[in-house]
């Protein structure tokens, strides 16, 4: 159908034969990508477990350490384990249990489960019901990858691609490095997925002004779409999938007949605000978390430019290991082999102006932040400019790519924008290529399409055949001078030598520009074995795009019916190739054993009872996650005080740095304890830290007591007998409105927290001395969301449960509604008179289920929409 301006145009929609073709195709990269991890049984980590610590000291000691097998991987992309794995854990368990999960007792002894990003109204968490979770991510990623590159062919040929072009840019799509590196984080994933369907209903609603049942299934399939993306709880990608969305609406908005833009823009803002609305039920909370987080970033100019990328970071789009290994060489810490690391590649001290940022830590081409599409695709982007047929929206795509770069790199006037962007200058500037890459993979069908079609067949053949050329060429001269540089001493002088170039390269300051004393230094910093391993990895990746541009070359110079078979296969067996090492399988089951050092906590828990929590006692200066890393243990099952949480109350991190400041991670939770005395601290009683696991000799009398079983290796597993009571019964109560007066009494290591109640309400009640009183608590259930408690008492006063309070969390006495306090700063009370009561926390006050019943009512609001249009057609 078309209308009467030239861009309402409605492309000719792909036969059921095409859509089959385009799916079947991703689903085969999908498979070749993950391969081995599908199986049943096997596990998609980004490295085998035996990378931590704990887990690697009982290999040791067990004989079953094998360094080559344990230090393949990625450390770049660990997140996997510090976050999803427990989190995906939990839904499963509640998922079938026929709960959505609100709360979880399994971080940082308890946290609100959506601000975890944790995901739980994606519809990808239906796998849970069929694959354990442990296994699911290789799964969940095969349907994230097949949608993601069917969607992206799907837009293409909506925009005016043919068949061809667009299967191109979905192996772009499916295959290209930014998807390759979110292999640690199916967050990303998810947020991103939405991209391609809301541009798709942009697209119908503003260019082509779509009336009657159209209308409504595109504002229909635009509420859904945009309002899972938000819904994943990842922002940062979820608003630049809107911001890309939006600018694409105003571009076709301009060329759209003046007296109908109204009519064809109302419908779209429909569209978002339902989308909005659907995604209440996880926004709501991960804004009011926000509020009440210790994560409070503030505006820093100077840090957001320390952070971006630099120009050079174009030399990834063709190298993408060029300044940092997909597949990282990990390197053996020079000490007893504590902690993990991993050496950047020396390309990065070389080709980077500033290879070090303020903090003191090198740059680095984050996983989050590859965005190579692959030598032939790239080709076909330049290509895309040179076309007739597709000439505005290429245009339009290639600029808005320009400008995100430009934003990412912190380029005046880009960055100036960026600042007026909501949310986009809130974390790392890099982490906008991924509105790089998404226009590159737009492009790359585009222009594919126009060598196919012979659109502007001389201008666009030409342009590709010459970025083709100039890749082989820059990649041949490379590998030339790596030929002529072989061996340790040779490698290290030609790249002191490309190093002193640089004159105004701060290093190159620093050895007063001389070649041969910046030879020296690559040498002495060099571990064993890594100039080896720069080596190898710089003459890789030079002769990948060497034979990519070369069969590209070879597959255009007469376009004919090979070209398509030619081009798909060069850019997937390049990607597949290069995007190896992200992708680690290793057998589920050593990802679910419990180390033989934890299996005496485990012998403490007890159904419907609280369980004992665990912390980390580690040397000073030790990476924060040494030994074993926050939300591990929670995965497997335990009770884990240290906690990774993207938005951490600031309450949480407060009543820790009270024990020992600076045990915080400063925005992101808490870490391990360094200083053996905090383990005295009468909080760590209170708060029923029980369990301690440690490398230290640490002697503490009768107050630790080692629980360490044999075969462990160098850990131990002390337990503290001070521990208290998770509920208790208080009468004296300290009343502190202020909190720094609050936090300086709960830190005295004198106090009695047994018998004393840190409150902060000023009408909260104080009971009145008595000689006799006496009380008893028992907890009858401790669940995630809902505890009961009986009491018995002689006199009024405060039962404390020394859980984390949070205002979602309610609570009644004898079924009538109570006040509920924060205590002790962090923790929950109630007051009660004299006699036996029955005292229920519940996690459902309004704010806790509010949002998911207004999110449920615009869901099928927006399937509603879809279903009547669906039906109609």
């Amino acid at each position: 159908m078309s209308v009467a301006d030239p861009g309402s145009q409605r492309a000719a929609a792909p036969s059921r034969r095409e859509h089959g073709q385009a799916l079947l195709l991703a689903i085969a990269c999908a498979v070749l990508f993950l391969r081995g991890s599908l199986a049943p049984g096997a596990a998609l980590v980004p490295h085998p477990p035996e990378l931590f610590d704990v887990v690697r000291a009982e290999a040791v000691a067990s004989g079953t350490y094998e360094p080559a097998e344990a230090w393949r991987g990625n450390v770049g992309m660990t997140d996997k384990y510090l976050q999803s794995l427990c989190w995906d854990r939990v839904m499963q368990d509640r998922f079938t249990d026929g709960e959505y999960p609100r709360w979880t007792r399994d971080i940082g002894g308890g946290a609100p489960f959506v601000p975890q990003m944790a995901q739980p109204f994606q519809p990808i968490n239906l796998l849970l019901f069929a694959v354990p979770s442990v296994e699911w991510y290789g799964w969940s990623y095969l349907v994230h990858m097949t949608l993601f590159g069917w969607f992206a062919y799907a837009f293409v040929r909506r925009i005016g691609s043919a068949h061809g072009g667009a299967l191109l840019a979905l192996v772009a799509a499916a295959l290209g490095m930014w998807t390759q590196c979110k292999v640690h984080h199916n967050v990303i994933l998810t947020a991103a997925l939405s991209l391609w369907p809301m541009l798709s209903a942009t697209h119908e609603l503003i260019a082509c002004g779509a009336r009657g049942r159209a209308r409504r299934f595109a504002v229909g399939w635009l509420a859904l779409w945009s309002g899972l993306s938000w819904s994943t709880g990842f922002v940062v990608i979820a608003l630049q999938s809107t911001y890309l969305t939006g600018a694409f609406a105003i571009a076709c908005l301009l060329r759209a007949p003046r007296g109908d833009r109204l009519r064809r823009v109302a419908p779209l803002a429909a569209g978002f605000a339902l989308g909005g609305v659907i995604s209440l039920a996880n926004m709501v909370p991960i804004l009011l978390a926000s509020a009440e987080s210790a994560r409070q970033g503030q505006f820093d100019a100077a840090r957001l430019a320390d952070l971006a990328v630099e120009t050079n970071q174009l030399l990834s789009a063709i190298w993408p290991d060029l300044l940092s290994w997909p597949a990282d060489r990990f390197y053996p810490a020079p000490d007893s082999g504590a902690g993990f690391f991993t050496r950047t590649p020396l390309s990065q001290t070389v080709l980077l102006e500033d290879p070090f940022r303020a903090d003191g830590t090198p740059f680095q081409n984050w996983v989050e932040t590859s965005y190579a599409v692959g030598v032939v695709p790239l080709a076909a982007a330049c290509s895309a400019l040179f076309g007739r047929r597709h000439r505005q929206h290429a245009w339009f795509f290639a600029l808005f790519g320009a400008c995100a770069f430009g934003m990412a790199s912190a380029t005046e006037p880009f960055f100036t924008v960026a600042q007026l962007l909501p949310g986009v200058t809130v974390g790392d500037l890099r982490r906008l290529l991924f509105l790089v890459a998404m226009p590159l993979v737009v492009l790359s069908g585009l222009g594919a399409d126009a060598w196919l079609r012979s659109d502007g067949r001389v201008a666009c053949l030409v342009a590709g055949r010459v970025g083709l050329a100039a890749v082989a060429t820059a990649s041949l001269v490379a590998l030339t001078w790596l030929w002529n540089h072989a061996g340790e001493a040779e490698f290290a002088r030609g790249l002191a030598e490309l190093f002193v170039r640089d004159a105004d390269h701060p290093l190159v300051q620093q050895v007063g520009g001389d070649a041969a004393v910046a030879a020296q230094q690559f040498q002495a910093i060099a571990a064993p074995g890594e100039l080896d391993n720069n080596y190898a990895a710089l003459n890789r990746s030079f002769w990948v795009s060497l034979i990519a541009a070369a069969a590209g070359l070879l597959a255009l110079w007469r376009p004919g019916r090979w070209t398509l078979p030619g081009v798909l296969a060069v850019s997937a067996a390049e990607l597949l190739l290069t995007g190896l090492g992200p992708v680690q399988t290793v057998d589920a089951a050593r990802v679910t054993a419990t180390p033989k050092v934890l299996q005496p906590v485990a012998a403490q828990h007890v159904d419907d009872q609280p369980r004992p929590r665990l912390q980390r006692l580690v040397p000073r200066g030790s990476l924060p996650d040494a030994g074993l890393p926050g939300n591990v243990p929670g995965f497997l099952g335990f009770a884990d005080a240290f906690a990774y949480n993207p938005l951490p109350p600031a309450r949480f991190e407060e009543f820790f740095n009270t024990i020992e400041p600076g045990v915080s991670h400063s925005g992101a939770g808490v870490g391990a304890f360094e200083d053996p005395a905090s383990l005295r601290h009468p909080l760590c009683d209170l708060y029923g830290i029980q369990f301690v696991l440690s490398r230290l000799d640490v002697a503490d009398g009768d107050a630790l007591v080692d629980r360490t079983p044999a075969g462990t290796g160098s850990y131990r597993l002390l337990e503290r007998t001070t521990v208290m009571p998770r509920a208790t019964f208080v009468r004296q109560v300290d009343l502190l409105e202020e909190r720094d007066e609050r936090l300086a009494a709960l830190g005295a290591r004198d106090r009695d927290v047994r018998a004393r109640v840190a409150l902060e309400a000023p009408d909260a009640p104080v009971p009145a001395a008595a000689r006799d009183a006496d009380a008893e608590v028992e907890v009858l259930l401790h669940d995630d969301e809902r505890v009961v408690l009986r009491v018995r008492c002689s006199h009024d006063g405060y039962v404390r449960l020394a859980d984390p309070y949070d205002p979602g969390w309610r609570a009644t006495v004898d079924g009538e509604a109570a006040t509920l306090f924060v205590a002790d700063h962090y923790l929950r009370a109630v007051y009660v008179g004299p006699g036996e009561h029955e005292v229920v926390f519940t996690y459902d006050a309004a704010r806790a289920v509010w949002p998911l019943r207004v999110s449920t009512a615009a869901l099928l609001a927006a399937l509603a929409l879809l279903a009547a249009s669906w039906r109609r057609r």
